[in-house]
């Protein structure tokens, strides 16, 4: 973001400290946002690494101090269009206790090459402000029912 600012000075274009503050509010107070997820799932037992894909919405309750926000999110686990169709379809609440620091938990479903099974995350992420524009990058840690274990690492970029 220091960049684009000095090149928006340079050009004489640059927003003020006071517009930057209001970008901040605006997103904040807006409450609904829109993401989509890049990342790496990783399985320490096997090794194995897939590509993470994912789109959600999520919106943010208690705005004021202490943020509260709940969230639906669909991922993709390897290449988009070939290998097998592993996918991630689930919900989660996150706590704000520091503005930009969200800890958050979910829940949902995995489909795999191993069947179906339900699955839980809790995971910690640091939002960054780009304008209206917010980059969190994050990592989670995550089970299934049925005792596999794997944690993950990636970026959100929300609207």
């Amino acid at each position: 973001m220091a960049l684009m600012l000095v090149l928006l000075n340079a050009m004489g274009v640059a927003p003020t400290p006071a517009e930057l503050q209001g970008y901040k509010l605006k997103y904040r107070e807006r409450g609904h946002h829109v993401h989509m997820d890049w990342g790496s799932t990783r399985t320490p037992q096997t090794g194995a690494r897939a590509v993470t894909w994912g789109v959600g919405y999520e919106y943010y309750i208690a705005r004021k101090f202490n943020g509260v926000s709940v969230e639906v999110l669909g991922q993709k686990l390897g290449d988009l269009f070939k290998g097998p169709q592993d996918w991630w379809v689930g919900g989660g609440i996150g706590w704000w206790p520091v503005r930009n620091l969200k800890v958050f938990t979910q829940a949902g479903a995995l489909f795999d090459d191993l069947g179906t099974a339900a699955q839980a995350r809790v995971g910690v992420g640091y939002r960054l402000m780009f304008f209206m524009i917010a980059a969190m990058p994050y990592v989670y840690v995550q089970t299934t029912d049925d005792g596999r274990f794997s944690w993950g690492i990636g970026i959100r970029v929300q609207y």
